[in-house]
Parts: C-alpha cells; sequence; structure tokens
C-alpha cells in the first residue's frame, strides 16, 4: 500500500510541478482545457453531477443542465490548479487574488472574544479562503478537514495549508478539545456543506431532506460563539470576494435538537442563496443526495 502512494505522490509531484511553472495567477489558461478533458474524455463522476443538477433544479432543460456541468467542471479544475500552487506561492500574490466584503462583521465578532466559528462550503475556492480570512484576522486558523487516505498527499496538504499560518486539525478530534479550543478564544474554520451519515441531523437542501455534519452547533449553542458564514464567490477575472453573513440564532437558547436543526437549515439556506446564483461554483461532484433517488 505505501509503495502505491509513493507511487501515486510521485506523479502527483510532477503535476504539481507543471502548474507552479505556469504559477497562481495563470493557472488559468490550463484550467480550461484540462475541464474538456475531463468532462468529455475522463468524466469523473459526472453521472453524479448530472443527477444532483436534475435535483437541484428539475425546471432547467437537459441542455441548460449540462451547459452548468461543463462550466462545473472548469470551476473544479481552476480551484483544483490554484490549490497545488498554493504551496509554492508568495503571500503578496494569494493576497491579490481574494477581497473579503463585510470585513466589520469579521472585526465585529473577533473583538468579541468568545471565539468564532468561521463556516463555510466547497464553493469557489475554499482553502484560499481560509488562508485569506487568516491573514485577514490576524490570528490563525484552526481548519478542520479529512486526511487522505494517501498519507504523502494528506502531509502535502497539511504544510499547504499551515504555511501561511493556519493550524490544520483532522475531524475526529474530540468534543472537548473543540469546546477548550472555544473557550480560549481560538477561531475553528470548518467546510460544514459534506454529507453526513443517513440517521443525522437533516434539513431542507434543494427541497431535499438532507444530513448534515451538527457537531459545531451543540458547541455553539452552549457557548454562544458567533458563526459567520463565508462564501468565496469566483468573479469575471477569476478573482474571488467572499461574502460574510453572520447566523443569527438569539433566539434558540438551548441545545436541542430542534434548534440545532434549525441553525444547521439557516447556513445551508445561505448556501443555497450562492449556489442558485452562482450554481456553477459549488461543488456537484460530492454524491450529496446519495440516499436519494
Amino acid at each position: 500500500m505505501k509503495l502505491r502512494h509513493f507511487s501515486e505522490y510521485l506523479f502527483f509531484l510532477i503535476f504539481v510541478w507543471i502548474v507552479n511553472v505556469f504559477g497562481i495567477l495563470r493557472v488559468k489558461y490550463i484550467a480550461k482545457p484540462l475541464s474538456l478533458f475531463i468532462y468529455y474524455l475522463l468524466p469523473i463522476r459526472k453521472k453524479v453531477v448530472l443527477k444532483n443538477l436534475r435535483i437541484a433544479f428539475p425546471s432547467l432543460s437537459e441542455s441548460e443542465l449540462r451547459k452548468i456541468a461543463l462550466k462545473n467542471y472548469y470551476s473544479f479544475a481552476i480551484t483544483f490548479l490554484e490549490i497545488l500552487a498554493l504551496r509554492y506561492t508568495d503571500i503578496s500574490d494569494v493576497n491579490k487574488m481574494m477581497f473579503v466584503d463585510n470585513q466589520e462583521l469579521l472585526k465585529k465578532n473577533v473583538e468579541k472574544k468568545k471565539g468564532l466559528i468561521l463556516l463555510t462550503a466547497h464553493f469557489g475556492n475554499w482553502e484560499l479562503g481560509g488562508i485569506i480570512m487568516g491573514q485577514l484576522i490576524g490570528k490563525p486558523l484552526h481548519v478542520l478537514s479529512k486526511r487522505q487516505k494517501n498519507i504523502f498527499v494528506a502531509d502535502w496538504l497539511k504544510e499547504m495549508r499551515e504555511r501561511f499560518g493556519n493550524t490544520e486539525i483532522y475531524i475526529g478530534m474530540s468534543v472537548r478539545e473543540l469546546y477548550a479550543a472555544l473557550k480560549n478564544n481560538k477561531i475553528i474554520g470548518i467546510v460544514g456543506d459534506q454529507r453526513a451519515p443517513q440517521k443525522s441531523v437533516k434539513v431542507k437542501f434543494f427541497n431535499q431532506a438532507t444530513p448534515f455534519f451538527s457537531g459545531f452547533t451543540n458547541l455553539a449553542l452552549k457557548l454562544r460563539t458567533p458563526i459567520i458564514v463565508a462564501i468565496p464567490v469566483r468573479q469575471k477575472d477569476d478573482k474571488y470576494k467572499v461574502f460574510l453573513e453572520e447566523l443569527d440564532y438569539e433566539e434558540l437558547q438551548e441545545a436541542t435538537d430542534e434548534n440545532i436543526a434549525k441553525m444547521i437549515q439557516k447556513y445551508i439556506s445561505i448556501l443555497q442563496k450562492f449556489i442558485m446564483l452562482y450554481p456553477d461554483q459549488w461543488f456537484w461532484m460530492h454524491n450529496i443526495w446519495k440516499y436519494y433517488r
């Protein structure tokens, strides 16, 4: 297994080297042909993408759905290439790529010194967003992530995420540790739109009862931790604008199952709003509705 993982890692490094010949500000020139190649000749998870789009947008024609799907492959390609380039990119170039809207909201909640949960999604370039938010706040983000099966690639990603000051922590970290981190006024970054086990908390997502992970909401309700949803949207010039919205849950006083579901629904409703505006930028390759249809 380790030999196979190392072989895969060598091919991965060769591809990373090619990407970095272009640099992060010019990877868009290879993202287009790469997306066309994958979509037409190596249709990775194409059936899943089209299935998801049909569920989310039942009123659109098959032709319209396929146009969104093709644009989605470009979005995935440029995000993937940018992530590969981040490991060797200077912070000055990173800062040129993203602008954060409504920064006062971020400053106001950091000053409360009650900890902070930054909640994002697989939208635009979420990895770049985490780096920019850490730089803007001036404090490291403790970013929850799922460790890759290939240990060499996992270590590479960890170094990439931490070279600008953030700290990677793997999903599975105990509730006690997360509780202590928030009590100590630390900032937790969470990508919260992955499908959870079928018996998890379900909320409406494109009119489908969809299970999502909800552990962080229990802590937030108990500690009254501010939660800001941060969605990085790719602009026409292939740079990004991060939109911030605070979850208002003052009416949710206790960590009951009902209140946890309401909080998750608030987050998912914000995410769905941005997906409706920019349907090609969400990660439709994820089999979010695996348990249905």
